[in-house]
């Protein structure tokens, strides 16, 4: 080990004693922190935290004992360090040690201690150490001794040996040293790996061969090494030897090495006798059956007996279906071998059919073919246990059609073992056929020359439930003949089962023709005399026909030679045959009265005047009157009656008229005048607006006017304006008049006041102004163009300015406002900015220089001070300060550069920079270390993954800490307790510790391997439980010990009827446990046992009533489960049941469903018979003349009975039977439905009555009375009879021939009898007619009255009409209306009519007549109507309401209207006159106005599109032109036009509204408008563009003020263009080339450019500062690290110099002088350079270092310290992936890599990426780096990320011989490169050769380049 390394090692060690033992005292003398021990021991003396002092003692031994007197040992050598921390005074107490060993300069230990032992540590990789012991003593102790032991195998030339003491209880960091020299003069003697070998598949050990290591001599022979195991010698199975190598050096020094030999079993047991598959039978009544086979057995190679297990032993029971059975078999070195067999029990057993049901019998329903057939549940049971499955042909409560079918029932278990069970459903037929269409009862008409009809029926159809056609028959077929009269046809329908159906209906044929009236007279009209009402007529006499040959009676309402009075009269003939039949004929008689009513006092013409608050007045005149020749008064009315009349004219017309309707009529004219003017009723206020938008006129809005008038009529509304009409400004007076349609005018006046509110406008405000103020003044002054402005009223507007053109403006932006307003006040403001910009930075005074100082123990920041810098400006005003930091301020750990910056009120700024560095003393501490952690593993594991919280570590520099720990939060612990050490590296390399347990408890349950499925089994019939069992439980625990089971009810255990839940619990040593649960089912199918169910039930009911209480025992049950079962009963004991048989069925169910059924009969007998009512006495009757017999009718019998049910009824005969001569009993049955009967008898008696025969019986007798007699005397030939039994019969008569008859008609009965009492009457009708009618008395003459105004009816009263007659009986009295009757208007004839017995009537005649003299109402009379038309018409139709008319006569009335509703009128006024005529042509009159006013405006015909035309380039108006304006109207006149500016004008740049109006004579006016635009499509033209320019930026700055003449352009407009520049002259120019454009545009948006470039060059070079002096260094060594501050550059630019320099700070030099290069290059290729020379000498005074040097090496080191820390852990920390950072860094540098991408035949290459290091730097001495590849397309470097692939150090085996490193041990630690974006790139990283793979397999891009950078 060289000098230089041990210096640099104890510096290292000297400053991390003073940083870890700030917290307490050590000896004075500062030497003894530094101890070099050779052959001495070294101790360092100490105090802890309680002033306790100790000792720590280090030494080093050889192993063959006693103190070396060299500090040189041999390589292969094993040393012994021994450390002893001794107590002095007996007060510590150690419970918690820890000692550790580190490399020099490193904080990783490299070996542990152990103070009860010693053993070998191999430190051939110093990077992977074994760890640290924690050691834990109890009680006190005087001191704690450790050793450790290694052999050191690599050639390294020293180790630095560190030594470290802790004690958590309060001693803190103690320090021994050591320095090992390793002698490099012989070599190494390498064994060979440590060797595993199999053993032999028979045996238990292998001979185990190497290749023996060599001993090289100086001379370059070799000689094989000694070793204590023989080459090729037998090693036993699992022993682990190790190997001792020695090679003997001339010197007597011996070189050793070692290695282990493990042999290891890897063959399995050999099962001898693994059974084949098992088949057996299951028993018939279980699912289950024991198995047996041999033992198994087995052997190992090892000579012991294997371990084993199984899933099942050896006589297992076995439920049906296939299970496999596994024996597993295993040595002590885990081989295993496993025995699978098949167990199969086989079911071959049906399952048993509980309850197959017997055959079942039921009927179809009346309206179906088929029943619903339901039947219990039938089921099985199996010897599985399992409920089989079913199929049925047939399910229950499925529809059978009517027949038999055969059901079967099919059970089958798992095993497909079937059982069957059948039976037949029978559905009979007992539902007759339904006749669907029985035809109706029948009435036919019979033909009219016959007294027959054929009758036809549709086809009678029958349906049957059963589907198919029922036979049918008739007793009358369709299409027969029937007679008149009725007849009963019956139709039959019977099905194939029998049942018959029958249908009646009923035939009847009518006669229905009438006679025929020959002659029927037409109808009769004659006029009636002037002074008569009534007169004579007469007509032919009238002869009938009928075509049954007998003559028809005839009657008349009226005989011929009648007198009719005036009015119509209808005369009704009637003619009537035998059947009924009738014919009428009618006619008219009719006498009219043509003489009209005269009026006598018609008024004369009346003129009034409307009332002001009306629209008319009310108006009277005298009654009218009127006289008729007839002698009754006229009826009068009027078309208006006295009452409301509006304004206007009217004609009255009166009209009277007589009950035949003769008018006469008288006329007058009624004139209501209206001298009212019409009311404004919202004539507005007077309305002030404003003119705007640059016009001097406004349009002005009112609302509606809105106008009343008493005459309720549409108005005549004008306006001197009309609402929107545009006014100029100024004051206007607007009149507005409203005349009615009588001329009376209203006025209404308001002023229109138009003020001018549009503000002047400023043609010219100029746009804002940027100068620059000189550099000796804050002032410019400033001028622009004299503003021009003009005003919409034409007069110029006055202006004035905040600042006036000319005016002095300071440093800073001013706001100049421009104000113009015109004679109203109104007023514009044009304001711009004038801006005058300072570019002079403020100049800075005592800039401070760089600060350093060191931070507080407990703090990151320390306040820093210094003095403040100053600042002047030039524009004497002070400058705004702002500081990164004020002095005072807090600064934490680190550099930070300070920077106050001085910025004057324009922005311009200079700044004061410089840095301060607090430096970092203090290690860190763990704030949240954590407490000891316990933890569970599961999931069947030994072992688990621990995470504890992130560790919080404090540390007073607040920056990032280096944080390690012995075991990461997520590593896999096992269970047990392991000790987790974690520490705490700040960036200033102090270190903070914390250390605490992970105990793993063990927490996961035992497996339970073959827990049971739910078991199933039936109950026995005599038992509630069945003993159930399963096979042994089997449990597994990942501990690997048997874990205890328990269950809640043992296997062979009693189960009771139901369900019970097993739970089998199994747990381990550590009190884990797994539950295994299953259900255990007793299935009880047998249904309970009924005791005591009752025989059939028979009872007699009562003789009142069909119900009778029934009682019987109580009925009970038991059941095989010991439960009572569930007892339901369709009928309980003592209810009542009615006349008839109930069932009664009572059933118990238990608790599983299975029930069973008591079942009897309940019969009630009915033994009473019904009671009969109304039963007929005996009957006797006669027979009639022409027949031996009769039909016999009586009343219905009924009956009543006791069962509340209508008896049965059969009878002997029926009422209406015939019954011949003679004698018969009839007997009548009620029978009820128990078959108990009652007859009621009687006797019908016919008797023989043939009456004798009379021969000449008279036929009736006419004869007429005379006028004054009221009887004649009449005779008739002498009566002849004879009689059946010969003898000549008795004869009679009631009036003897010759007899006197009064007037009338009388009956002679002639009667002829035999011997039997048998006789025959004989009669005729002697009528006398009286043809003479009554003489009338008193008939009155015609009576006229007036009917009321208000009703259409009147009383009318006369005296009483009498009359005489002939017969001296008073006549009988019809009156067609009575004295005192109420008559409705019009003529009504009253007849009195006096009839004698004999019919002969008088009749008194006259006639009624009510006048109507009351015109008609209009109700709701229009009031005058004004519409408007549009839609280029001159008419439009109106519309009014329905007219409502009501008059007193309440009849129809006839409305007549001048014009109808929706009549079309054409513009004007017209009158609309609607009159309403009663029937007694009185008349109601109503007018109104109908006014059509023109509303539509004319129609422009040609209205222009709009005009788009170019302006000129000299120009800027252009005259346009267009055709002229074409216009119609719908009035047919020719409309006026205007427009705003004529065909022709002159139009400027830009868009004008063209308007054209034209009006018509009713002021209706049209606009049509059009624009015109002129547009603009000339650029400006530009003057005087600068060409570009180029100008030298200062030496102090990076930008140049640079000026141009101004640009200006014109514009054919004459407007200015507006001109926008990128720059302006006077700008500020940075360093470069910029363009700068000023575009003119006009209004039109036309624009031109001028564009030039201005160009600053920078010809300064960058200003080099810090450039470092001359550094001299000595070292001990060949090189030595040399640091410095590197330097920096500023650049007038701004921009910070790109830097290169050949070597960078903290790199090795070595002996010599060297020359050390900075370049710095601008943006602008300038370039500065810094050169110093690096000086590094041998120090030849290292075996002796003075104090002082040690100290300014520590101090130096220190801070060389800080910094390199500081760096790594950037670097570790942000693994940035800035190429340029990453390269300013380190000295590596990048290479390129081209890798064939993967294809099908080229694979993922593996690539040696080579790292060559440009400080030729050794590959040993790296530490830590990173690798990162990133992947470049084309070769043309596109970063597109990094991936660390950190190696903390390389071993020499991956150097080759070009001085190369390819980068090992990857496997782990280096992540696949991510895919990017492109998708082109993927590290598929794999450690092979210590190579990375790299490709992508999916590419097929070719080549791929790779950039990677350490």
């Amino acid at each position: 080990m060289g000098p230089r390394r041990a210096i640099t090692s104890c510096m290292l060690l000297c400053f991390a004693s003073v940083a870890l033992q700030a917290t307490y005292s050590v000896a004075q003398d500062a030497s003894t922190q530094c101890v070099t021990l050779h052959s001495d021991n070294g101790t360092i003396p100490g105090t802890d935290q309680s002033a306790n002092p100790y000792e720590i003692t280090v030494q080093a031994e050889a192993q063959d004992g006693g103190l070396e007197t060299a500090t040189t040992y041999k390589v292969g050598q094993r040393i012994i360090v021994s450390i002893e921390l001794k107590q002095l005074n007996f007060s510590m107490s150690f419970s918690d040690v820890i000692i550790q060993a580190r490399e020099s300069g490193s904080t990783a230990p490299i070996g542990s201690f152990n103070v009860t032992g010693s053993r070998f540590v191999h430190l051939d990789c110093l990077n992977n150490p074994e760890g640290t012991v924690r050691l834990t003593q109890d009680g006190r102790t005087s001191s704690v001794k450790s050793t450790i032991h290694w052999r050191t195998m690599s050639p390294l030339p020293s180790i630095h040996f560190i030594a470290n003491v802790l004690s958590t209880s309060g001693v803190s960091w103690a320090l021994g040293s050591n320095r090992i020299d390793l002698d490099t003069s012989l070599p190494t003697v390498v064994c060979p790996t440590d060797i595993t070998v199999p053993a032999g598949p028979s045996s238990n050990g292998s001979n185990v061969f190497w290749e023996t290591p060599t001993c090289p001599s100086p001379n370059d022979t070799s000689e094989l090494a000694e070793c204590d195991h023989v080459n090729g010698s037998s090693v036993d199975t699992l022993e682990h030897a190790e190997v001792s190598c020695e090679c003997a050096t001339a010197e007597g020094v011996s070189r050793k090495c070692s290695f282990y030999i493990s042999v290891i079993d890897i063959t399995p047991p050999v099962i001898r006798n693994c059974p084949e598959d098992i088949q057996v039978n299951a028993p018939a009544d279980t699912s289950f059956v024991e198995v047996t086979w041999p033992d198994i057995i087995a052997d190992d190679n090892s000579g012991a007996t294997p371990s084993s297990n199984n899933t099942f032993p050896d006589g297992s029971f076995f439920t049906i279906g296939n299970e496999s059975a596994t024996s597993w078999f295993w040595d002590a070195s885990g081989n295993v071998a496993i025995c699978s067999f098949a167990v199969t029990v086989i079911d071959i057993t049906p399952p048993v059919i509980v309850n197959c049901p017997s055959d079942i019998d039921v009927n179809a329903p009346a309206d179906s073919n088929t029943a619903e057939v339901s039947w219990p549940r039938v089921t099985a049971i199996d010897n599985s246990g399992a409920i089989p499955t079913t199929n049925s042909t047939s399910l229950s409560g499925s529809s059978f059609s009517i027949g038999e079918e055969l059901v079967t029932i099919a059970f089958w278990d798992a095993s497909e073992n079937v059982a069957s069970c059948t039976f037949t459903v029978n559905v009979s037929d007992i539902s007759p056929p339904v006749i669907v269409n029985c035809p109706r009862d029948t009435h036919v008409n019979a033909l009219s020359d016959n007294n027959t009809a054929m009758v036809t029926w549709s086809d009678v159809i029958a349906e049957d439930n059963s589907g198919t056609t029922p036979t049918t028959t008739s007793n009358v077929v369709s299409g027969s003949l029937f007679d008149i009269g009725e007849t009963t046809v019956t139709i039959s329908s019977w099905d194939a089962s029998g049942n018959t159906a029958t249908c009646t209906f009923t035939i009847e044929v009518v006669d229905i023709t009438p006679p025929v009236i020959m002659n029927c007279p037409e109808d009769i009209n004659v006029n009636a005399t002037a002074d008569n009402n009534t007169i004579l007529v007469t007509w032919p006499e009238i002869i009938t026909e009928d075509n049954g040959g007998r003559p028809p009676s005839v009657s008349s309402t009226l005989v011929s030679g009648s007198y009719f009075t005036i009015g119509g009269e209808t005369v009704t003939i009637t003619s009537e045959d035998v059947s009924g039949n009738t014919e009428t004929c009618m006619f008219m008689v009719t006498v009219y009265d043509v003489t009209p009513p005269v009026i006598t006092n018609c008024p004369e013409d009346i003129h009034v005047n409307a009332s002001a608050k009306s629209s008319g007045v009310e108006v009277t005149w005298p009654g009218i009157k009127a006289e008729d020749n007839s002698g009754m008064t006229p009826i009068t009315n009027s078309t208006s009656s006295p009452g409301f009349f509006s304004i206007g004219n009217e004609t009255v017309k009166v009209t009277a008229f007589d009950a035949s309707g003769n008018v006469g009529t008288c006329m007058f004219k009624l004139e209501v005048k209206d001298v009212t003017a019409p009311v404004v009723v919202n004539c507005p206020m007077d309305i002030h607006v404003n003119a705007s938008d640059d016009k001097d006129n406004v349009g002005v809005i009112w609302p509606d006017i809105q106008v009343k008038d008493n005459s309720g009529t549409a108005l005549l509304v004008n306006s001197s304006s009309s609402s929107g009409t545009v006014f100029p400004i100024g004051k206007e007076t607007v009149t507005i008049t409203a005349s009615d349609p009588s001329g009376n005018v209203g006025m209404c006046d308001f002023k229109v006041v138009v003020h001018d509110a549009e503000p002047p406008v400023i043609k010219n405000c100029p746009e804002d102004i940027h100068q620059y103020a000189p550099e000796d003044s804050s002032s410019v002054r400033v001028t622009w163009p004299d503003i021009l402005a003009d005003d919409n009223s034409g007069v110029a507007p006055y202006t004035n300015s905040t600042s006036p053109s000319g005016s002095l403006f300071a440093i800073g932006e001013e706001t100049v406002v421009i104000t113009s307003w015109d004679a109203s006040g109104n007023q514009r403001i044009c304001s711009f900015d004038v801006e005058i910009i300072d570019i002079h930075p403020p100049v800075i005074r005592d800039c401070p220089t760089d600060i350093n100082v060191v931070a507080p123990d407990d703090s990151d920041t320390l306040a820093v001070t210094w003095d403040d810098a100053s600042a002047d400006d030039n524009s004497g005003q002070v400058p705004h300060l702002t500081r990164s930091s004020n002095s005072g301020d807090w600064f934490v750990i680190g550099r930070e550069t300070v920077t106050t910056t001085f910025t004057d009120d324009s922005g311009n700024s200079a700044r004061c920079v410089f840095n301060v560095a607090v430096a970092d003393v203090t290690p860190p501490v763990i704030a949240n270390c954590p407490m000891n952690i316990h933890v569970n593993v599961s999931d069947d594991k030994d072992n688990v993954g621990v995470i504890w919280p992130d560790i919080q570590v404090k540390d007073n520099s607040g920056t990032a800490l280096l944080v390690n720990s012995s075991s990461s939060s997520g590593t896999v612990f096992t269970i047990g307790e392991e000790t987790v050490t974690i520490t705490a590296s700040d960036r200033s390399g102090n270190v903070g510790r914390c250390a605490f347990k992970v105990v793993v408890h063990d927490a996961e349950p035992p497996v339970i391997k073959n827990c049971p499925e739910d078991i199933h089994r039936y109950a026995p019939e005599v038992s509630s439980s069945v003993r159930v069992t399963w096979p042994d439980i089997l449990a597994d625990d990942n501990s690997g010990v048997a874990p205890y089971t328990n269950s809640t009810s043992p296997s062979g255990s009693l189960f009771a009827i139901g369900e019970e839940r097993v739970v089998i619990t199994s747990w381990d040593a550590s009190g884990n446990q797994r539950i295994c649960s299953f259900d255990v089912e007793i299935i009880d199918i047998h249904p309970p046992v009924i005791r005591d169910c009752p025989t059939d039930i028979t009872v007699v009911a009562p003789d009142d009533s069909d119900t009778l209480a029934v009682t019987w025992d109580d009925i009970s049950a038991d059941d095989n489960s010991d439960q009572v079962p569930q007892q339901t009963s369709s009928s309980n004991s003592g209810d009542w049941f009615v006349i008839g048989r109930e069932t009664v069925t009572n059933t118990f169910t238990d608790d599983s469903g299975n029930s069973a059924s008591c079942v009897f009969n309940v019969t009630v007998i009915d033994i009473h018979p019904p009671v009969i009512r109304d039963c007929p006495t005996d009957i006797n009757v006669v027979a009639p003349d022409d027949s031996y017999t009769l039909a016999v009718t009586w009343d219905d019998v009924s009956a009543d009975d006791n069962s509340g049910q209508v008896p049965h009824l059969t009878r002997s005969s029926n009422s209406g039977d015939w019954f011949v001569i003679g004698r018969e009993t009839v007997t009548t049955t009620f029978t009820d439905d128990s078959g108990n009967s009652a007859s009621c008898v009687f006797n019908v008696a016919v008797a023989d009555a043939e009456p004798p025969v009379i021969k000449n019986c008279p036929e009736d007798i006419h004869r007429y009375a005379p006028e004054v007699s009221s009887s004649v005397r009449v005779t008739w030939p002498d009566i002849l009879a004879d009689d059946n039994s010969g003898v000549a019969p008795y004869t009679n008569s009631t009036s003897p021939s010759g007899s006197l008859f009064a007037i009338g008609e009388e009956t002679v009965v002639i009667t002829s009898w035999d011997a039997s009492g048998n006789q025959r009457n004989c009669s005729f009708d002697v009528e006398i007619i009286d043809i003479h009618p009554p003489v009338i008395r008193d008939c009155p003459t015609d009576i006229n009255v007036v009917a009321p105004d208000d009703s259409d009816t009147l009383a009318v009263t006369w005296d009483d009409v009498s009359a005489d007659d002939n017969s001296g009986q008073v006549p009988h009295l019809t009156r067609s209306s009575n004295s005192g009757d109420w008559f409705v208007i019009g003529r009504e004839t009253v007849t009195t009519t006096f009839t004698d017995d004999s019919g002969n009537s008088a009749s008194c005649v006259f006639n009624v007549a009510v006048a109507d003299v009351t015109p008609p109402v209009i109700a709701n009379c229009p009031m005058n109507i004004h519409v408007n038309v549009f839609d280029d018409k001159d008419n439009v139709g109106v519309i009014w309401p329905d007219i409502q008319v009501k008059d007193n006569s309440g009849t129809a009335l006839l409305v007549n209207s001048s014009s109808s509703s929706g009549t079309v009128f054409p513009i004007g006024e017209e009158t609309v006159t609607i009159t309403a005529s009663d029937r007694s042509e009185n008349v109601g009159m109503c007018d109104f106005k109908v006014v059509v006013h023109d509303a539509e405006p004319p129609v422009i015909k040609n209205c222009p599109e709009d005009i788009r035309q170019y302006a000129p380039e000299v120009s800027s108006s252009v005259r346009v032109t267009w055709p002229d304006i074409l216009a119609d109207d719908n009035s047919g006149v020719a409309p006026y036009t205007n427009s705003t500016s004529p065909s022709g004008s002159l139009f400027a740049i830009g868009e004008e509204r063209v308007v054209i109006t034209s009006w018509d004579a009713s002021g209706n006016q049209r606009i049509c408008s059009f624009d015109v635009e002129i547009t603009d499509i000339h650029p400006p033209v530009i003057r005087n563009c600068p060409t570009d320019i180029t100008v030298v930026a200062p030496d102090d700055s990076d930008t140049l003020a640079v000026t141009w003449d101004d640009v200006s352009a014109d514009d054919n407009s004459d407007q200015v263009p507006r001109q926008t520049s990128s720059s302006k002259s006077g700008d500020g120019f940075v360093i470069g080339r910029e363009t700068v454009t000023n575009t003119f545009t006009d209004d039109s948006g036309n624009s031109a450019s001028c564009v030039f470039n201005v160009t600053v060059i920078d010809v300064t070079k960058p200003t080099v500062l810090d450039c470092p002096l001359d550094v001299i260094v000595s070292t001990c060594g060949s090189d030595a690290r040399v640091s410095w501050t590197i330097p920096t550059s500023l650049d007038n630019s701004k921009v910070t110099p790109t830097v290169a320099s050949s070597a960078i700070p903290d790199s090795y030099f070595t002996l010599g002088s060297h020359t050390v290069l900075y370049q710095f290059i601008d943006g602008s290729g300038n370039e500065a350079s810094c050169m110093f020379t690096v000086q590094v000498d041998l120090d030849h005074d290292c075996q002796s270092i003075p104090l002082a040097v040690i100290v300014a090496c520590a101090v130096t080191l220190l801070i060389a310290g800080i910094i390199i820390i500081v760096c790594v852990m950037c670097i570790w920390r942000k693994r940035t992936s800035d190429k340029a950072w990453r390269e300013r860094q380190l000295p590596w540098v990048s290479r390129g890599i081209n890798v064939p991408h993967p294809s099908e035949n080229t694979p993922p290459q593996n690539v040696a990426i080579p790292l060559v290091d440009t400080s030729y730097k050794r590959i040993d001495d790296w530490g830590a780096g990173f690798v990162n590849l990133a992947y470049a397309e084309s070769e043309a470097y596109q970063e597109t990320g990094f991936q660390d692939a950190k190696h903390t150090s390389l071993p020499h085996e991956t150097e080759d011989e070009h001085g190369y490193a390819s980068i090992g041990e990857y496997q782990e630690k280096c992540q696949a490169l991510p895919e990017q974006a492109t998708g082109n790139a993927k590290n598929t990283n794999r450690a092979a050769e210590s190579r990375i793979v790299v490709g992508n397999e999916t590419s097929q891009k070719g080549n791929e380049y790779f950039i990677y950078h350490v």
